[in-house]
Parts: C-alpha cells; sequence; structure tokens
C-alpha cells in the first residue's frame, strides 16, 4: 500500500500520511535492519570481497538507528563469517573474501515491501516533477546558488551518510522555491518512508547521480519547467532499478524481486 491511498482529505496539515506499521520490515528490530541492509550491499555488488564497511558513526546516521545497534548488527554479521574486524590503525569491518550469505528473514521483510517501496518512488517522482516545474517561476539567483552549493558539497564528500543528507536537501530546497508549503508535507513524508530501504551505495555511484542534479539545476536556470521536470523524473525513478527492488525473478536476494544499480559501479 502506498501512501496515495493513505492520504487524509485535508493533506498538508498536521497528519500521519502511511502507517510504518503496515510494512513488513517494521516487524524488525533495528539489529535486524542493519543485518539485512548490509547482507543486501554485498549481494547486489555494492559492497565488494574484502571492502571496508563505512565507519559506525556514519552507519548509525544513514541507516537512522543507534550507535549500539550497529555495533551489535556487526558483531552478528562477524559471528557469521560475512564480515571480519581488523584490528590497527588501518583497521575495521571488512567484507569477508567469502561472505557466507545465508539469506534470513530479515532480507525477506525488506523484499516483501517490494509493492510499498515501487508506489512511494513513484509518489515522490510525481510531486518532484510538480514542485521543479512551479520552481522556474519563483526561482532567484539567491535559489540557483543554493543548489549550485548543494551540488558541490555532494562532489566534496566523501561520506555517504552525508552525501544522503544532502541529496535530501537539495530535494526539499527545490520544494521549498516552489512556494506551494502545504504540499511539502507530502515529499518530507515520503522521503522519511523510503529512508530505511536505501542500502550503503558506493560513493562513486553516488558522484554520479549528483551530476543529474546538475542537470536539473540547468533546465531551472534556462526557465525550461518541462525539461527539468522530465529530468526530475528519470532521476527520481532510477531508483526502481538502484535499490533492492528490480525485475522480478532476477538472481541475488531472493526467489522475490531485486536488482543491480544501473550506474556502472
Amino acid at each position: 500500500m502506498g501512501i496515495s491511498g493513505l492520504l487524509p482529505a485535508t493533506a498538508g496539515q498536521d497528519h500521519e500520511l502511511y502507517d510504518p506499521t503496515l510494512s513488513a520490515i517494521s516487524r524488525l528490530s533495528a539489529i535486524d535492519t542493519v543485518r539485512a541492509r548490509i547482507i543486501m550491499a554485498i549481494k547486489l555488488g555494492l559492497l565488494q570481497p574484502g571492502e571496508k564497511l563505512p565507519h559506525v558513526d556514519d552507519m548509525a546516521e544513514a541507516f537512522t538507528v543507534s550507535r549500539s545497534s550497529v555495533i551489535r548488527g556487526l558483531a552478528t554479521l562477524q559471528e557469521s563469517e560475512i564480515i571480519e574486524r581488523k584490528a590497527g590503525r588501518y583497521g575495521g569491518s571488512f567484507v569477508c573474501a567469502e561472505p557466507n550469505i545465508d539469506l534470513d528473514h530479515a532480507v525477506d521483510r525488506f523484499v516483501e515491501d517490494t509493492n510499498l517501496v515501487r508506489s512511494l518512488i513513484d509518489e515522490r517522482a510525481v510531486l518532484e516533477a510538480g514542485f521543479v516545474a512551479l520552481a522556474v517561476q519563483h526561482l532567484t539567483k539567491g535559489h540557483l546558488a543554493q543548489l549550485e552549493s548543494l551540488v558541490q558539497r555532494m562532489r566534496d564528500t566523501t561520506d555517504w551518510a552525508q552525501f544522503r543528507n544532502l541529496d535530501r536537501e537539495f530535494h526539499m530546497s527545490i520544494a521549498r522555491i516552489a512556494s506551494v508549503s502545504r504540499a511539502i508535507p507530502l515529499l518530507q513524508y515520503i522521503h522519511e518512508a523510503l529512508d530505511p530501504y536505501f542500502l550503503p551505495y558506493k560513493i562513486e555511484y553516488l558522484y554520479e547521480s549528483n551530476e543529474e542534479h546538475q542537470g536539473i539545476i540547468n533546465a531551472l536556470r534556462d526557465g525550461d519547467s518541462a525539461l527539468a521536470a522530465t529530468l526530475t523524473v528519470a532521476h527520481v525513478q532510477d531508483l526502481h532499478d538502484s535499490m533492492f527492488i528490480g525485475d522480478a525473478h532476477q538472481p541475488g536476494l531472493s526467489s522475490h524481486t531485486v536488482a543491480r544499480p544501473s550506474r556502472p559501479q
């Protein structure tokens, strides 16, 4: 069930736009969500054998869980011989050379939410296309400078959690520029609903997605609302391919739906 079937008649006021208890992953503990997201990232090639995992603090921020939940989740992965700990100056948590990945109930819960995630992506694409088209009418040089600054900060960061925060700020900034304040909570809630399903992407993948942001800015600068909307829809709907969902029956996570990122790794 997507947000569209749960919106109140007075959308834009202080209402819950979706019920998170309806999702399959709501039945998972924070520890299990950490475990599942790392396993899926390994299965989809986002984390390679021998690759170092992000810092505990970065994962806690990006996964929106406590630091202790990340530590305990990593401990279960180490016990399962999926990751290994290395001591020393260049130590940390690394994917094992031959990770012993046995897909468990935590991963299955994510896959059960495929239809929900697809609906959220489509709803986000529609909303953001409308926002960016309207933003053309209200755009100032100051707005352009703000958006350019966010794109540059995404180019400069090497922290995937920080990139995700800047990415959200980019899209929310365009929504605010559109000056339709009562509709902004709809987009905010959709972003929050999708957050639990994102995996730890490689920073190179994120850098490439950031160039799509630049294309949207260029269209805004040229006053081309149609192009800006088209680019925005394509950018958001790429999530259908780059998240854990994707074409049915593709080998990977389970007998359910999975996909590899469409951009080069």
